[in-house]
């Protein structure tokens, strides 16, 4: 089977494509798989990684307001159609899979148009623009969230499978994963990160809560500061290097490793950030981007807030010092943090990609 798999911009969007595209490998060495993506977005950097084929349209966020931007849009978009249309006659796919970001439009529209089977994935609770239009035209729409069902139309076309994810389970490198990080395995580890971009509010309420409390928990406790790249030179410079506390690290490919070790999350609210922390059955101290489109970070960040599995702190009322006392509070209270991770693991769904998998392999037997 050849598949096409596009999607990109962030993590959040790569990620479950690469879960989908290993299931299919899987199943099949013989299944070939090509992603289609942007030479901007990280799937550039992320896809041949993993030791996947890439291929690189233009592709431009269409902004909701008329402005000149909106033209320029519109005429990358008309330029990525037929970029797309050369590379699906050319490599011919039996499927093509759509997992959200603008990129996947033009791609999927185009199959769809040819005939060929297409299906998306929304992975959060509020879809975006481009995987509500392409609903209309897709054979299925693969959900995240139950509660995403009452935002599309088609409910035929609508099946929840939850979202694919990383998955690495507790094995014998764990001891060699605390050195690669530069941690004590004898104390508990709070990993912090703000999406696969990073986050330097994040970083800054982290570094002055934790160092506002350091004294008291030093001994028990110490932080996995995944900083994001652009903001790691200056986060080396805010604790030094020297420091009993804090491990920071630009970017982690294999952040399923830092999961592993991790008791405590804090961490934005992407819904693939989401599945992966409840996978593993991880406590969450979550603060959404503000700005994501429908605010759907924070709505994703609910689900978890109301099933008792995470804290919610807003960004507007983010700061280090209510970020230190929720942590002294949580990590003093033995208690509730197990209890957060047990209704966090009951959240978690580790089979998302094989059921999608299931589900493209029974239609293309029709």
């Amino acid at each position: 089977m050849r598949v096409i798999i596009s999607g990109g911009g962030t993590g959040g969007h790569i990620y479950p494509g690469i879960c989908l595209a290993c299931e299919l490998k899987n199943r099949n060495n013989k299944n070939e798989v090509l992603f289609v993506g942007t030479k901007r977005g990280l799937e550039a950097q992320i896809i041949p990684r993993e030791g996947f084929k890439f291929i690189s349209i233009n592709a431009k966020g269409i902004p909701r307001r008329i402005c000149w931007e909106s033209f320029t849009a519109i005429i990358v978009f008309f330029i990525s159609l037929f970029q797309s249309y050369k590379i699906i006659r050319n490599y011919r796919p039996d499927i093509v899979i759509g997992t959200g970001g603008y990129v996947s439009a033009s791609v999927v529209l185009i199959a769809a148009l040819l005939g060929i089977p297409t299906f998306i994935h929304e992975q959060n609770v509020i879809p975006g623009i481009t995987n509500r239009f392409l609903s209309c035209i897709v054979k299925a729409v693969f959900l995240s969230f139950d509660q995403s069902k009452k935002y599309f139309r088609h409910s035929s076309r609508l099946i929840f499978t939850g979202n694919p994810i990383r998955f690495k389970k507790i094995s014998s490198t764990k001891s060699s994963d605390y050195h690669k990080f530069k941690l004590d395995p004898q104390k508990k580890t709070i990993l912090v990160f703000g999406g696969s971009k990073g986050a330097a509010s994040i970083n800054r309420a982290v570094i002055k809560g934790i160092t506002s409390i350091k004294d008291s928990i030093k001994d028990q406790w110490q932080v996995l500061l995944i900083s994001g790249s652009d903001d790691y030179k200056e986060v080396i410079d805010i604790i030094g290097e020297d420091n009993n506390i804090f491990s920071v690290k630009p970017y982690l490919y294999d952040i399923e490793k830092a999961y592993v070790l991790a008791d405590l999350v804090i961490c934005r609210a992407g819904a693939t950030t989401l599945a992966e922390i409840s996978a593993y059955g991880l406590p969450a101290i979550l603060i959404p981007y503000p700005f994501a489109t429908n605010n759907h970070q924070e709505c994703n960040a609910r689900i978890l807030e109301n099933e008792k599995a995470a804290i919610l702190i807003l960004e507007e009322s983010l700061s280090g010092e209510r970020l230190a006392k929720i942590l002294y509070q949580l990590i003093n209270d033995k208690k509730k943090l197990e209890m957060m991770s047990e209704k966090s693991k009951k959240l978690g769904n580790l089979n998302s990609a094989k059921k999608i998998i299931d589900f493209i392999f029974n239609y293309t037997k029709k």
